[in-house]
């Protein structure tokens, strides 16, 4: 397993604000999906990331594997599941990565608890401190057997995005994307001033 100090962990570490377990997860699986398709670099495929999370764990995804909302590579299907499918658009191959299990201690589960509510005492806010760091040392050092599981799946990725003339809503002056325009009285309209419109 590569350092904590490889170039895109830092980036992903930037990017991100800052370090926890759940951003650690995250880098785990976006290289362990990168590697099961058989890339080094995410450049050579047209990568897209289907997410079943939407915290810590998907902005590896992003700086990892490339695949960005903006850029047509990055959707979320929320299930409250560490899961990620992640497909290459020029071979149609894709793998599903997930954590596996992972169940902290009553104790530890308490900590959290105490201090997510600020009611926490310096020497706790310590302990806690030193847990994550262990267990953020324990992810990234773990071998993935351990860690993850990666499956091939058959997935239909979504299309390639569409770029759209963006005329101005006649009604409010702002630019809008034609597949959300109206028809109001004979003029554009966006979606908010076809259904309300100030005169």
């Amino acid at each position: 397993m590569e350092s904590e100090c490889s170039t895109d962990w830092r980036k992903v570490v930037e990017f991100h604000g800052h370090v926890c377990p759940g951003l650690a997860i995250g880098y785990r699986l976006a290289k362990a999906a990168l590697a099961a398709l058989g890339y080094q670099d995410p450049e050579e495929g047209d990568l897209v990331t289907i997410a079943e999370s939407d915290r810590c764990t998907i902005d590896p995804f992003q700086i990892v594997l490339g695949c960005t909302i903006g850029k047509g590579k990055l959707y979320i299907n929320s299930t409250g599941k560490q899961a990620f499918t992640v497909g290459c658009r020029n071979s149609g191959k894709a793998v599903r990565v997930i954590q596996r299990p992972y169940k902290y201690s009553a104790e530890s589960d308490e900590l959290t608890r105490r201090v997510m509510s600020g009611k926490v005492s310096d020497d706790e806010y310590r302990r806690y401190k030193s847990e994550r760091e262990a267990r953020i040392r324990e992810i990234m050092t773990a071998p993935d057997e351990t860690l993850l599981k990666v499956e091939p799946v058959t997935v239909v990725l979504p299309e390639k995005e569409m770029i759209y003339n963006s005329p101005c809503c006649e009604y409010c002056g702002e630019q809008v994307m034609e597949p959300w325009t109206r028809l109001r009285e004979g003029k554009i309209a966006c979606v908010a001033c076809a259904v309300t419109v100030t005169r």
